[in-house]
């Protein structure tokens, strides 16, 4: 059960010790929200993260799923990714997922393939065939982050997820998706995403609130 924090390198160092102090297990580095996004920026964010203790997802997300601009993501992904402990790669960037796989797995290091739809949760149809590419390109970590229009939908994804074999990610975002950011964990779901200061995605709880919810529950 681990605790990630999406930062970008504005107040890096400050955002850091506070994840640090409050209990965050992982940092997201969303390289796409960097304003120096050059790779010797990207690794030394890195090594600080570890330094103290804290590991580290190496994030460059696409336009097409709720990312900035990034110039040449292939060049970071490869110059950084040797050197962070989970690289995230949305199934639906084909274009580089093989060369960022190639990369993570030379390296040792754990691929997380994800999925993420701002709108809708699909039918699970589409769900399993989502585990089951993600698992054909080598994701040692299947992350499925979709729009909860019901408590319907959260039911939906974590049941599915529980069914599918290996680990994953499972979030069910927006008002009805909030509890599953704390009940993923009772379907297999390895990690979920907290915030400090402000939220990057719809329904995340703030680092305390997840630090208090996870002492409580498990």
């Amino acid at each position: 059960m681990l605790i990630a924090v999406p930062l970008s390198d504005i107040d890096f160092d400050k955002n850091l010790l506070l994840c640090k102090e409050k209990g965050a297990d992982i940092v997201e580095l969303r390289v796409d929200l960097f304003e120096n996004k050059d790779p010797e920026n990207v690794l030394s964010c890195i090594h600080k993260a570890h330094e103290i203790g804290i590991q580290t997802i190496l994030t460059v997300r696409s336009e097409r799923e709720g990312g900035k601009p990034v110039e040449d993501r292939l060049e970071i992904f490869n110059a950084c990714s040797p050197h962070s402990d989970y690289t995230d790669i949305e199934l639906s960037s084909q274009d580089i997922i093989q060369d960022v796989r190639d990369t993570v797995k030379s390296w040792s290091k754990k691929l997380i393939v994800s999925y993420h739809n701002f709108e809708l949760t699909p039918p699970n149809w589409i769900l399993k065939d989502i585990f089951r590419e993600a698992r054909r390109w080598g994701a040692d970590i299947v992350k499925i982050s979709v729009k909860a229009n019901s408590y319907e939908d959260v039911a939906r994804l974590l049941c599915l997820g529980k069914e599918s074999d290996g680990e994953k990610i499972l979030i069910a975002m927006g008002e009805y998706g909030k509890v599953s950011r704390l009940a993923g964990f009772i379907f297999g779901s390895v990690i979920t995403y907290a915030f400090v200061g402000s939220a990057v995605a719809p329904g995340q709880l703030s680092l305390e609130d997840m630090v208090a919810l996870r002492k409580i529950f498990f």
